[in-house]
């Protein structure tokens, strides 16, 4: 048996001839491999239930990244990927093993999440996985995860969808740093009522788990507050041609034209919707405050309204470190503190439960679970700790939700509890 398929072995134990238990591989008949006297990692099972990884003295712990690494949306996976780097190099060893954060790209699309997944679970020492940012990719893959008992903490993942999933109780191994768009969608539908004072909107959006999520929740909110929804359109993600879309909006003419979307479709969306003539205000959610998205819209962006759920601002110091790391500011898009705060539910985790064992580090991977499931610590995205779903617990008195309106080329806060 390859050691790349090593992590997916399964052992079956059975009850037989009166009390007699035996341990069988559930790879090819066999309990063992060969390995010439070497040492190799393996997931075991015993009596207990629990799965444990020996990781061999000398090797290194391997902590998943999975995000969207190229294409139009491959500065968000950019971004994630040096949190992790950066809060790996910070936190260090655990019991003398180094951390090493490996990665594979998931295309941001159900397409890629599978080959991402099993790129990183073919490395013999992954214990745990930051990822995706993208809801669509989770809520393919995430049996997978289960399965192979990894847990993933996604740190921009926020369809409600993910851990509320249709049909079955929430998955045991996901967690995410960042709250969900229950909370988000509804804070927009609020602000656009009460600080807008929009009566009227029209709702565009990406047709993946992410937009179709978001804006359900903004439109049942927005109706709930007595606002009118005069139209509704999706698009699959890569669109650059909304002239219908545009042509339906301006001749609703909404007080609010809300879209649930990533950056480029949303300002190749504003930009030929200001183009038509449209002088109503615009607001969009965390898929789209990027520095990205204020270059390809350029002017066509002023007086948009957006939001992200995220620190505001992290730390200082935690600003200079990112900064420094990995050569542009930790805001240049969403997610990188929630990350660096998910590699730190990973590791404080970890200095939990391996253990040195005959010089090899012993990790049970269920064990893991249960501690980043009780993880509760200040990060320099907040407050972490989560919920029976998963999701990161809301702490009283902190607005969950920041609201941003870009003037002069430049995102500026704007004050809403």
């Amino acid at each position: 048996m390859p050691q790349s398929l090593l992590r997916n072995r399964w052992l079956v134990l059975g009850v037989l001839f009166a009390g007699l238990l035996l341990t069988m591989a559930a790879c090819g008949g066999d309990d063992e491999k060969d390995t010439g006297g070497a040492t190799t990692s393996a997931t075991t099972a015993s009596a207990g239930g629990e799965n444990v990884l020996t990781i061999p003295k000398g090797e290194s712990i391997q902590v998943g990244v999975t995000a969207v690494l190229t294409g139009d949306l491959g500065h968000l996976g950019e971004a994630v990927l040096e949190g992790a780097k950066l809060a790996s190099e910070q936190k260090g060893d655990v019991e003398g093993f180094p951390i090493e954060v490996v990665s594979a790209d998931d295309l941001c699309d159900s397409s890629g999440a599978e080959p991402a997944a099993q790129q990183l679970l073919a490395n013999d020492n992954l214990v745990a996985v930051i990822g995706s940012i993208c809801s669509g990719v989770n809520v393919t893959v995430q049996p997978t995860y289960e399965e192979a008992h990894i847990t993933q903490v996604s740190s921009g993942s926020t369809a409600v969808r993910v851990t509320y999933p249709e049909g079955r109780e929430p998955f045991d191994t996901f967690l995410r740093t960042v709250v969900h768009d229950g909370v988000q969608g509804v804070k927009q539908a609020e602000y656009a009522t009460e600080v807008l004072q929009s009566t009227s909107a029209y709702i565009a959006h990406d047709t993946d788990a992410y937009g179709t999520g978001l804006a359900d929740v903004f439109e049942d909110k927005f109706k709930e507050l007595g606002g009118e929804v005069v139209g509704r359109q999706g698009w699959e993600k890569g669109q650059t041609d909304f002239a219908a879309l545009v042509t339906s909006v301006t001749t609703e003419n909404p007080d609010l034209v809300y879209v649930a979307s990533f950056d480029p479709e949303a300002a190749a969306f504003i930009t030929q919707l200001r183009t038509a003539g449209y002088e109503g205000d615009f607001m969009g959610g965390d898929g789209v405050i990027t520095e990205q998205f204020l270059t390809l819209a350029g002017d066509n962006a002023e007086g948009a309204y957006l939001t992200k759920p995220a620190p505001n601002p992290a730390p200082e110091q935690f600003q200079a470190d990112f900064e420094e790391a990995a050569g542009f500011v930790w805001d240049r898009d969403p997610y990188t503190a929630e990350t660096y705060d998910a590699y730190t539910v990973i590791f404080n985790a970890l200095t939990e439960v391996a253990k040195v064992v005959d010089g090899n580090l012993e990790i049970d991977l269920d064990a893991l679970n249960d501690a980043m499931h009780e993880q509760d610590f200040d990060g320099v995205s907040g407050h972490i700790s989560f919920d029976d779903h998963g999701d990161v617990a809301l702490v009283p008195g902190d607005p969950p939700i920041i609201f941003f309106k870009v003037e002069g080329g430049k995102y500026v806060n704007q004050e809403y509890e």
